[in-house]
């Protein structure tokens, strides 16, 4: 595993930056001669990778230093994909945070040092030289690609900025296309991996299979902005967009990176069992907090107590933590794009018989036990266990004179953004609770108290989950309730995982194959992706595709007329590849620059409410075996998350307006479209 200890940045790097409550002094306070040293150079090194602008467990979209190195993550662009929702947002929450002076400063330190280390080569080595030159050039294109995915095209420098003999004007750079900008960064990462060596000089570092990995996702991305954006034109130079005809260079590309690591990588399956799906499901969520897993090819590392994060006091359910908690609520748009559960036409959750009446479950685990495993192995589901408690999700009690056996008609109707008080069977029949914790309890008929709703939710004033559930990948399942609290998170952050390389390789060989490339290589692109799509599928658990054919060139599924039919795509087989890669890579940060990439964003986030999926008790027979596991019946109500809330995601939010204070620092600059 390659993991970026975060507590060793330590000195050396300028700006407004601080780790662990220490300053970090301007460059020019240590002199070239200590830091151009085998030991000033571990210590630069570590400074320079801490300032890498990797969207980890302390990126937000409201806090931070232009939106990294926060503990507050509460919101996060995942609010607007239908990965998550959350009591704080209500709308569209703008991760625009105007990252750019601390990207120039990290740029500007990498090209100190690509600039002033060759002077060194005669203490240093050749050899150590040019290691540390093409880390210096992996640091800048992971820079340069924060910047260019926000803001298109960007002024590209390889010179130290200095106003020591210089005019303000000459230091004034005008923006380079998006083109040249992603070339640029392809460029850095060639040299990175023709330099060097197979394996890292120590934990954290770069190497050549770690760059090719990042490269398969640079160039994805250039290919997609090239194939769905609309450009935008000042002047001559195309800042914002690609021309169409580079597309299938890109992808080309981004399929031969990412081939080039096969073998070097391989899927988690550790505890994996066919057949088996509690294992797998285990599997799944295991490969996030294993540090010797074959599969992480890059990632952020974090240790108690020096370094570390609030992820699990903030995402973990109300009662497994002892502060904050229940802001990780998978939303059941989410849940439905998974296989095993039974579904209706529209392709949605369907509990509810043909004639409009729930459907009863004899305990409440039981409409989820033939999910996909990897669906367990991301999501709390009603009943599951975690750190020696059960997810306890009841959204309110039907009284004891309501006979399970006798049919119940849908509280509210589908697609109806009605509250439960407006129906009057609910008013009379159903205990609920406002809050998790100090509720009134009710009491059984064998004399048991227990709560209206669920510790975790979902309650009546639309805290705890407002879904029905919460999410399990990455949370720590040994950190028990009462030390699960701010800044006692250590699990390292995955930044690039070979589950991800599959799917770009899938993704490249398709957009290839279906736009006139069916061979790259002497490699047949359908069945790669076919085969790549599977390899993700198996480990899984989910059904798998049968021939290659499934990922045709016919037109997609339209929403509402089938699984998965809310994610659009120009063709069923990309729309597939598309489905895999929400699934897969879900509460990773990366599901945002997809839809952006894809140019859906605006299409598929209009005014959406997200949908949820409330449990509901029959107090009738039911029996309390411990203080969050209530066993009876079930019946569960699939609707619009209650709070109404409304999501649009605007064209314009494709690209980011370029910081104010930025424009007037250097005139040159022109701002983005519809800003």
């Amino acid at each position: 595993m390659k993991n970026i200890k975060y507590a060793l940045a330590l000195v050396l790097l300028g700006g407004t930056y601080a780790c662990n409550e220490l300053d970090i002094p301007p460059i020019n306070v240590v002199q070239d001669k200590d830091a151009f040293t085998d030991a000033g150079m571990q210590a630069y090194m570590a400074a320079l990778y801490s300032r890498m602008p990797i969207e980890d467990f302390k990126y937000s979209a409201q806090e931070g230093t232009e939106g990294f190195d926060t503990w507050n993550n509460i919101s996060t662009p995942a609010l607007n994909t239908g990965e998550n929702a959350n009591r704080n947002n209500g709308g569209f929450v703008n991760p625009a945070r105007g990252y750019w002076k601390s990207g120039y400063q990290v740029i500007r330190n990498a090209n100190y040092l690509i600039r002033e280390l060759p002077k060194y080569v005669p203490s240093l080595t050749q050899p150590k030289v040019d290691k540390w030159i093409a880390e210096a050039r992996f640091v800048r294109a992971f820079t340069y690609f924060a910047l260019a995915k926000r803001y298109g095209g960007v002024p590209i420098t390889e010179e130290v900025q200095s106003l020591d003999g210089s005019t303000l004007e000459s230091l004034q750079i005008p923006r380079s296309s998006e083109q040249q900008v992603f070339d640029f960064i392809l460029t850095d990462l060639d040299f990175v991996i023709a330099t060097m060596p197979e394996a890292s000089e120590q934990s954290g570092r770069v190497n050549k299979n770690i760059a090719a990995a990042f490269k398969s996702r640079v160039a994805l991305t250039a290919g997609s902005i090239a194939r769905y954006a609309n450009p935008f034109v000042k002047d001559g130079v195309m800042l914002c967009g690609i021309p169409k005809e580079k597309a299938n260079d890109y992808f080309k590309a981004a399929f031969q990176a990412a081939k080039s690591i096969e073998g070097k990588y391989s899927l988690y399956m550790k505890k994996w069992s066919a057949g088996d799906k509690i294992a797998t499901a285990d599997n799944y969520a295991d490969l996030f907090l294993d540090t010797a897993s074959p599969e992480t090819i890059f990632a952020k590392g974090y240790s108690y107590p020096e370094a570390v994060h609030s992820f699990d006091a903030v995402y973990a359910p109300p009662h497994m933590t002892s502060t904050y908690g229940d802001r990780y609520n998978p939303t059941l748009d989410y849940v439905e794009l998974f296989d095993g559960l039974p579904k209706n036409a529209k392709g949605q959750l369907k509990t509810t018989d043909d004639k409009g009446n729930y459907i009863v479950y004899d305990y409440v685990e039981q409409l989820f036990e033939n999910c996909e495993p990897r669906l367990r192995g991301t999501v709390l589901l009603p009943g599951q266990a975690i750190k020696g408690v059960r997810t306890d999700l009841r959204r309110g009690t039907l009284v004891e004179t309501v006979d399970p056996s006798l049919p119940i008609p849908k509280f509210i109707p589908e697609d109806m953004t009605s509250g439960y008080n407006s129906n009057a069977f609910y008013n009379s029949n159903v205990k609920q609770s406002g809050t998790w914790n100090n509720q009134t309890p009710i009491v059984l008929s064998n004399g048991q108290s227990i709560n209206p709703t669920g510790l975790d939710g979902p309650t009546s004033g639309n805290n705890a989950t407002i879904t029905g559930f919460h999410g399990r990948k990455w949370l720590m399942p040994n950190l028990a309730p009462a030390a699960t609290a701010l800044h006692r998170s250590n699990q390292s952050w995955i930044e690039l995982r070979y589950a991800e390389i599959l799917l770009n390789r899938a993704e490249a060989a398709l957009e290839l194959h279906q736009n006139g490339v069916t061979e790259v290589d002497g490699v047949a692109l359908l069945n790669d992706a076919f085969e790549n799509i599977n390899q993700i599928r198996n480990r899984g658990g989910a059904v798998l595709l049968k021939t290659a054919a499934e990922l045709s060139s016919a037109p997609a599924v339209a929403p509402g007329t089938g699984v998965g039919g809310y994610v659009l795509a120009p063709t069923r087989g990309l729309q597939l590849v598309r489905i895999e890669r929400r699934k897969e890579l879900a509460f990773e940060n990366k599901l945002w620059w997809d839809m952006l990439r894809w140019r859906t964003a605006d299409a598929e986030v209009n005014a959406r409410i997200w949908r949820k999926c409330n449990p509901f008790l029959f107090a009738k027979g039911a029996v309390a075996e411990s203080s969050d596991y209530v066993r009876g019946k079930y019946i569960f109500d699939c609707r619009f998350e209650e709070r109404s809330s409304r999501f649009t995601i605007a064209t314009k939010n494709y690209y980011e307006a370029i910081p104010g204070a930025e424009l007037i620092a250097n005139p040159k600059l022109v701002q983005n479209e519809q800003y």
